[in-house]
């Protein structure tokens, strides 16, 4: 009588940090070559595009915002100019250096005409001046703010060393491992159910075989 033997597979050997290391070195080569070939091709190609479509999309978006915000954008431009001609200016409009000398000359009194009343008021004068360009700068620096600028964006590529790391290899290999292993179990499961399977209709056969037997000895 035959009988059936379980073929029991060999387990997979469990990935070692050295043979992980090792895969990671082995590789690395090739993706940077392949990082070295494609990347400025990448960067070309934004560069290329920038030039081609970046330009118009801003003017595109401009004309969109202008159209949908008619008095916001007049009252921007209108504050950006003043805020270029206020900081770009040299002296104190007329009205403005009257005032202040008005104030500085009350304040003075009878020193109105002393040395030292002169070189007051004019170091007063230099500072409204240069006060005025500091409130005009403020005041452009606050619209540019809010006023958005449709910049282009900065070269890109696809970086694929930024994702090939030790431990992603380490991850992989722990992940086949893991795919191994339960491989091997299923397999090895199997085989116990297929041979429990066979001996249980052997004892089925051969408990068929004794009550026949018996059968037609009872019958003689």
């Amino acid at each position: 009588m035959g009988s059936t033997k379980i073929s029991q597979p060999t387990p997979p050997a469990a990935p070692t940090v050295a043979q992980s290391m090792q895969d990671y070195v082995q590789n690395y080569p090739a993706l940077w070559k392949m990082q070295m070939q494609y990347a400025p091709q990448e960067a070309q190609m934004q560069v290329d595009l920038a030039k081609q479509y970046a330009q118009p999309m801003g003017e595109a978006l401009k004309t969109s915002q202008e159209a949908m915000y008619p008095t916001e954008t007049a009252i921007t431009q209108q504050a950006g100019q003043q805020a270029l001609e206020g900081m770009q200016s040299q002296e104190l409009p007329d009205w403005a250096r009257q005032k202040y000398l008005d104030e500085y000359r009350a304040n003075l009194g009878t020193n109105v005409g002393s040395g030292i009343g002169a070189d007051y008021t004019s170091r007063n004068l230099l500072e409204q001046g240069k006060n005025w360009q500091d409130y005009y700068r403020n005041l452009g620096l606050s619209i540019s703010g809010k006023q958005p600028v449709y910049a282009a964006q900065p070269t890109q590529y696809t970086n694929q060393m930024t994702g090939y790391t030790p431990q992603t290899v380490f991850g992989y290999n722990a992940q086949n491992y893991g795919n191994y292993a339960n491989a091997y179990s299923s397999m090895y499961g199997a085989n116990a159910q297929l041979k429990g399977t066979n001996n249980t209709n052997m004892m089925n056969m051969i408990g068929s075989g004794i009550g026949t037997i018996g059968t037609v000895a009872a019958a003689f």
